[in-house]
Parts: structure tokens; sequence; C-alpha cells
């Protein structure tokens, strides 16, 4: 039932969209925790992580939706492909199968309120932008209960990355890596619902800030540049796990190589 409130008493906003620490910079309300293991023979990342996302708006969120940007390269068939093809660049229809790239979800589930939901059987590819059934660059997740506003729920999830030659910004060429964009990023909820929009060839990325902790395992002699402060560096046999950390960043990008030279 509503609680009678004096007329004197000061009404306070909603502390949905405040930042969650003191001195934070941001609401951080979108944060990554992941480990993530790079195999250079097979060009893959294989990493599992979690995301702590509250819900700063006013309205219940009955959906969650993902950017899985690496599937822009999976074939010819992505909107990306499509738009940078039409744009004049026919070569990329002939770059070869071993270009590729990809990311495939293995598992995701939802903790809200103490409770555990495996999403992953209903989870769906959605083009809320040009309709192209073909493009694998915004999967959605229905819940069985909203994401109240001012919520915080935890997504569990596990992927495997293919790393593509590099097309945009982002790939492998020999031994270099530059990854960016390589990890199902939650898009942002908005007054007007989700703002996710498909990989496009002409577009930039949009997301929420929040605190990245990563690890990354890497082959022993690589030297690792990342986003953030390194806090650890611990071998592992012919191994070598870095540990990083950001807070109020809005994604996370790393590069390594066996021929750089840390200065």
């Amino acid at each position: 039932p509503p609680v009678q409130v004096p007329a004197d008493t000061p009404v306070q906003p909603p502390a949905v969209g405040r930042p969650s620490a003191p001195d934070a910079l941001s609401p951080r309300n979108a944060s990554y925790s992941i480990a993530a293991r790079l195999d250079p023979a097979a060009r893959t990342i294989t990493a599992s992580g979690t995301i702590t996302w509250r819900n700063i708006t006013s309205l219940p969120a009955s959906t969650l939706q993902f950017h899985l940007y690496y599937n822009a390269w999976r074939n010819t068939q992505s909107s990306w492909m499509r738009e940078r093809i039409l744009a004049g660049n026919s070569a990329l229809a002939s770059r070869p199968e071993e270009d590729w790239g990809w990311i495939d979800l293995s598992m995701m589930r939802v903790i809200q309120g103490g409770t555990a939901t495996d999403v992953f059987p209903a989870l769906r590819f959605i083009a809320p932008d040009d309709g192209n059934t073909e493009d694998r660059t915004v999967v959605e997740a229905p819940l069985s209960a909203p994401v109240q506003p001012g919520e915080t729920i935890e997504i569990e999830v596990q992927w495997v990355a293919r790393v593509p030659r590099t097309f945009a910004r982002t790939g492998t060429i020999g031994n270099f890596y530059f990854v960016a964009q390589w990890f199902p990023k939650i898009g942002v909820f908005e007054e007007t619902g989700w703002n996710c929009h498909q990989f496009h060839s002409a577009t930039e990325f949009f997301s929420d800030f929040g605190v990245y902790d990563v690890q990354l395992d890497v082959p022993k002699g690589w030297t690792v540049g990342a986003t953030g402060t390194e806090r650890a560096r611990t071998d592992n046999g012919d191994r070598t796990i870095h540990t990083y950390r950001q807070e109020d960043v809005h994604d996370f990008a790393w590069t390594t190589s066996p021929d750089y030279i840390e200065k």
C-alpha cells in the first residue's frame, strides 16, 4: 500500500542512476569479471565471466540484450559485411575461410534474487535495425521475471571467440593480436527500452560504464598490454596469467605478441 509522507518531508530522487561507490565516476551499472585463455594455434579465446548489471531506469526489463560483435565477420551475410561490400569493398567477399571470426555462447544463466535461471535454451538472435535474419550480432534472453528499477542481477556466461584476421581495428595478423569487442556485451537499457543495435560498418559502440576485472591467460613470453592496471602476473607452466582491473570504463581491450618489447 502507499506510504503516507508528511507534506514538509523533502522528496528524494530514486537512487537507481547514482554511482555505486562514494568515489565512483559513473553509475557502474554494468561491470564485468572475466577469465580468458588465448590459444594462438587455434586463434581462439575461451572465456567465462560474470556481468553484474543494475537497471537504472524507471521501467522493468523483461528481456536482456547483448552485442556479439565478432559475428560481424562470421560470413558474408552479416549486416556489417553486406554494408561494407555494398559500399564498394567487394574484395571482402573473397577473403579466405581462415580469415573469418565469430563468437559462440555456450552457457548463460541469470542470478536474480538469489535464484539462478538457465536462459541459454531461450536465447534468440534478433535484428532490430534491418531485419536481416542472417545477422547474429545481437542476441536476446527472455526473462521469467523482469528486472525491476534499481534491481541488480548477475549474468554468468561462457563463450568461445575465434579472432578474425583483422577486418576493422580488431583481429590478428601472424603473432600480433589486437583484441577489442571480443566478449558478450550487454546493451544499454533506457527509458524507451533497449538501445542495442546490430553491428554496422559505419557505426561506433555505445555501452554502460562499470568495473572490469579481467584475467588473461596467454603463452609464457608473450607481452600483454590491456585496459587498466596490471594487478598480478603469475606463471603456470608454459602459460602466464595477467590480471587487470579498471574502474569507470565501458570497454576492455587488449593486445599481445611474443614480438613486443616491454619498455
